[in-house]
Order: structure tokens, then sequence, then C-alpha cells
């Protein structure tokens, strides 16, 4: 509404106001109350009184710019752009702020080329009056319409599609989607009579249409609920909150809990994540160890600012990080969705160049955990408007996302173009019993990629054992098992998948009991454990960083167990001398020795022996035999 009052205000010298001097006062009266319809956004009774004025005064061309201005905000772009020509050929194509206005007009109808040739004219004219912020403002017009004609220019191929009527509904505003682990119960915001935002669910029916969306029992309040994000088990909920009674500051971050089919009334985050300011638009990681928001806190970039927190092993999250310049800029970055491949992250922002006022971008981070240089996700994804969150399913192809104008936003999908994707994501079950009884065992996971720049996914198993997680595919994985009182147990796997949720990749382990029964006096023998996940370089004794993760649960280990020692054994395959191979055994079981030690573990409760390539355990004439042979073990002296 802004540029039609400066274009008839008598304040408004940029546009001329020849036509004024011609007016009667009666007619400025008119002009006056045809402001103030405007004003109220009553634009069919504007329009009335405008056109009476217009055939009174066919040659004032600024009755002619509020016509367009009227046509703009109706939608009716052709002839809003004809009845700005229309005022600047009564001008003499002098009006610097019309063209501005053509500009607009032409973004919002799609005419990306012609907003830039508006901007353009533009910037010429405003560039030959001397005004030096004015200049500024006109070269970044110019600037940005440029950029939105190129990504316009390559388009990408999608077709959104709506989800139907037991999500999406004509008579209120769904939007902030999020999926169960399962992919079949979506979660999403729903707003009602312009005010009241409550969280809805739906479930995913066999003929693939979603059920009608019911209120989320628990959660819901008279004060609004609004962008949330869950955990993949679908037991942990985080939200924004504002206004509240027990907030910190004017929006909060809130948390429930789900206990069969109810959620827990929900709880502020406290001062560990929230502050003064206003914290937002939560998203957590698959396992719920990372949580990214937006907040404006004092010390950021820009107004809003993406942070990170991490899960404490108390249960508690740790002090946020802002992301810092690789992601945040001096605008708003908002709306961050972190993928199940633990690596990319999508985000709005209104400090990069794009196609409207918050576009959609991505990155990643690469093998130094460094941020890569956000992408723009193109048009049309991002749209001359403001964009808010993504949502991106296990295949890291199905995405979805809120579209709409005014009081009509529903919910689509559509298939993310390939250059977009996260890795693809998959189900893995771990199931945790007790070695002698078969009983299930509450311990802990750790998941960790065995390549440089992922992360690491520790969580615990529930009281019937299990645990599920969503897990990038392809990638090789080192993992580690542990609980009070048993021996912790390793091991490697890939993940080729897909797995369903219904048919996941299983991983049963066997934790033994620490006591003598267990141990087997031999040198060698089946009692011992293999190290599996500790590396060294090749034909050498030094070890791999990477390692410490293994070598830091065997540390666990005999801090709990101060009463018992441990032998470390080196073993590798025939290739070379057995005289080299007995010598680097031994000395890949004494660098072992040494890092234990270094984390404080007497030197004589180590014992570190080489066995060379004396005690294989599978045949050396295949490469996977001799992989299995070159080890490194373990076993418990009492």
């Amino acid at each position: 509404m802004i540029l039609y009052l400066l274009l008839v205000s008598p304040t408004g010298a940029a546009y001329g106001q020849s036509g004024h001097r011609e007016m009667k006062a009666r007619d400025l009266k008119e002009l006056a109350a045809v402001q103030s319809l405007m004003t109220l956004q009553k634009f069919d009774e504007a329009n009335q009184q405008l056109t009476r004025l217009l055939r009174k005064y066919p040659s004032v061309a600024e009755l002619h710019y509020l016509s367009g201005e009227i046509n703009r905000y109706q939608g009716n772009y052709d002839s809003a752009v004809a009845s700005i020509n229309r005022g600047l050929s009564f001008e003499g194509g002098k009006s610097p702020m019309a063209y501005r206005m053509l500009g607009d007009i032409h973004t919002l109808a799609g005419a990306y080329d012609q907003a830039l040739q508006s901007y353009e004219s533009y910037y010429e004219l405003v560039s030959g009056g001397g005004n030096g912020a004015a200049i500024v403002k006109a070269e970044r017009l110019v600037a940005k319409a440029r950029t939105v004609a190129d990504l316009a220019s390559e388009p990408h191929r999608i077709a959104p599609t709506p989800l139907g009527p037991g999500i999406n509904t004509s008579h209120s505003l769904e939007y902030f989607p999020s999926l169960s682990v399962d992919g079949k119960r979506m979660i999403f915001t729903r707003r009602v009579n312009r005010r009241q935002e409550d969280f809805y669910q739906s479930e995913l029916r066999e003929d693939s249409t979603w059920s009608e969306a019911v209120p989320l029992g628990g959660i819901n309040t008279p004060m609004n609920e609004g962008a949330q994000t869950i955990t993949a088990d679908g037991a942990y909920l985080v939200f924004t909150g504002c206004g509240r009674p027990d907030g910190i500051g004017s929006c909060d971050l809130y948390f429930s809990e789900r206990t069969g089919s109810e959620w827990s009334n929900a709880q502020n985050l406290g001062p560990a994540i929230n502050s003064l300011s206003s914290e937002s638009q939560p998203s957590l990681s698959r396992d719920g160890r990372l949580l990214f928001f937006a907040s404006n806190r004092s010390g950021g970039s820009g107004n809003d600012d993406i942070y990170v927190a991490g899960r404490t092993p108390d249960g508690g999250w740790s002090r946020p990080v802002n992301l810092g310049p690789s992601v945040n800029t001096a605008g708003n970055d908002r709306y961050p969705y972190w993928a199940a491949d633990n690596k990319t992250l999508y985000f709005t922002s209104t400090g990069r160049a794009g196609m409207g006022g918050a576009d959609l971008f991505m990155t990643s981070v690469d093998e130094n955990n460094k941020w890569r240089e956000p992408v723009n996700l193109g048009y049309p994804i991002n749209t001359p408007g403001e964009e808010t969150n993504i949502f991106i399913g296990l295949d890291g192809k199905t995405a979805y996302f809120s579209k709409g104008v005014g009081d009509d936003i529903d919910i689509y999908s559509f298939v993310l173009p390939e250059k977009f994707r996260p890795a693809p994501a998959t189900y893995v079950s771990v199931r945790v019993i007790d070695d002698k009884t078969g009983r299930p065992l509450q311990a802990e996971v750790r998941l960790n990629p065995l390549t440089k720049g992922s992360m690491v996914s520790t969580n615990r198993t529930d009281h019937r054992g299990r645990y599920l997680t969503v897990l990038p595919i392809g990638v090789d994985y080192g993992f580690t098992v542990e609980k009070s009182g048993y021996l912790f147990y390793s091991n490697r796997f890939v993940l080729t998948g897909p797995y369903s949720a219904s048919e996941p990749y299983e991983l049963t382990i066997r934790l033994k009991p620490v006591e003598k029964a267990t141990v087997v006096e031999e040198a060698e023998s089946d009692g011992a454990i293999v190290l599996r996940n500790v590396f060294f370089a090749t034909a050498s004794d030094a070890l791999l960083d990477i390692s410490t993760e293994e070598l830091d649960r065997l540390v666990a280990l005999l801090r709990e167990q101060p009463d018992i020692r441990v032998e470390i054994a080196g073993h590798t395959d025939d290739v070379g001398s057995e005289d080299d191979n007995q010598k680097l055994s031994e000395r890949r079981a004494a660098s072992v020795k040494r890092y234990l030690v270094s984390q404080g573990i007497a030197t004589d409760r180590i014992a570190a022996v080489g066995y060379g390539e004396s005690r294989p355990v599978e045949s050396n004439d295949t490469e996977e035999g001799r992989a299995s042979n070159r080890r490194t073990t373990f076993r418990l002296l009492f």
C-alpha cells in the first residue's frame, strides 16, 4: 500500500503533481475517499469511485497509477501494467516510481525479463537525480531482478501435488509438515480463523491417501502452537510457543514426549536453549541428538540467525552455537531443516540473492566439517513470495512444503530435483539382549560413520531393548553397544538398503556379562573380542584418528572394572615375511597400549602381545579373508 500513497499524496514529488492542479476540490475529496477505501482493502468500491474520476480526468497520470495499484492487489496484473503504462504516457515516461511499480507487478506476474527492464529504467531515472540512497536502492533492485531472471530462465520441472482433503482445507491454513520415521503419520500446523494455531495429525491409508486430520491430543492449548519437529521414533516433539506464562522470551521452544498414543503436557526447554529474545522454527536430527533453530538473540550476523545445540549425557542441551557467516547473513535466516543424511541443511534467507523476499537454500558439511557455499533451490521451488520450511522424505526425493496466497495455504508434495537431494537414508533397528538370559537390555548404542565429516549418532535402547533410527545409505558404519556390568560390543556394517520401517536393517546384539566364566584362559580363544573399528596406517603401527571412538569404549570398561586386566593382541595376514608380520603385530599392540595408558589406565593392567600371522581366523587366499585376519583383539584377565 505504500506505493499508491506516495503516488497521490501531496508530498509525492517523484511522481509529479500537475494532474492534481486540474482537479476540483470536491474531486480531490473523492480521491481521498478512494485512498481510504484502499487502506481498508475495499478495492471494488475504490475502483468504482476511481473509474468515475478517470472518466472526468483521463489525462491525470496519478489516477492511472492508482488504477494499476488496485488491479495489482486484485491479481489483475495485465490490467495493472496497462494502467501504469497509460499513466507514463501522460508524463512522457519520466516517473521513476512508476517504473518501479511496473517491475514489482511484472515480478508478481512471473514476467521476469520485463521486470528487469522496468527496474533498469527506474535506475536510469533515479541515477540522474543525484540522490545517493535512492541510487543504491535502485542498484539493489536491478541486481535482484537480474538474479530472478537468471533463475527463472532455467526452471526446474516440478509438479507440486496437494495432499488432499484429509490434510488441506478451504477454511484454514496448513503448513509446517513433518513425517514420522515410517512415513505413515504426518504432523502439521493448522491455523483457524486467522488466529488459532494448533497441531494436527493424519495417517497414511493403504490407498495412499491421508486420513482426516485430528487435533494432536495433550499438546494443543488455547495459546498458539507453531512450527514443530519430531524424532525418528515419533516419541519426542519440539515446537514453538509464543507469549506463554512460563516463557523466557517472546517465543520459546517447548517439548512434549509421547507414551503410547498420548502426548505429555508441553514443557519449556529452559534457559539452556531459550533466551530473553525469540527462539522458533526448530528442526531435530532424526536421532534427536541435534537441535537446529532460529533466534534473534544478540551477537548474531543479522536479525534472525540459525543456531544448533547438542544433547548432553544427562538428557539436557548444550549451549547453542551460531552456524556462522557461511550460513547466516545480515538478513533473516530461518526455517532450518536438517536432513536424514546428517550432513545437509535446508533453510530460508532474505540476505542472499534469490527470487523473492525469502528463498530456500541448501548447504552441507564437507569432509572437514565446514559448511559449503549455500545454493539457491531455484525456480519454481522459490517464487517472488516468501518461502517457509521444507521437509524431505527418507528417499531423498520426495519433498513437502506449503504454498499459497493469503488465506489459502496448503501442504504439497513434489519430487525434488536431483542436484538438491540429500543422500537417501533408511531404517536401522538395533535390539540388545543379555547373552545368557535373552532378556532385553537398555544399553547405549553409538553409530559412528567411518568417513570424515560425518557425525556420531548416540542413543539408548528402550525397555524392550530396541532402538529404531534412520541412517544414510551407502555408508560404512562402526558401532559399539555398552552397558554397565557387560563387555562392550563392537562391529562394522555397510548399509546398502533401502529398508522399510516394517522390515528394517536388523542388528541383534548379545552382550556378555563381565564375569570370570566368560573368559577363556588360553592366549588365543573364541573369548577374544575383535576391536573391529581400530585402524592403522598401511604397514604401520600409527593409529588412525577414527580408532579413538572404539578405544575410548575400552577405556570406559577398564575404569568401570578396576580389578581386571586386559590383553591386547595384534594379528596380521600372511602377506610379506613372517618375521616382519610378527614385529608389526607387536608394534600395533604396543601402540594400542600406549593410547590406553595416555587415557589414565595403569600400564601394569595392560599386556600387549603380537601373534603375527600365526592365528588366522579365515583363509588368507582371499582379500576378504586377509582383511579378517588383520585385526586387533582384547580379552579380560582377572
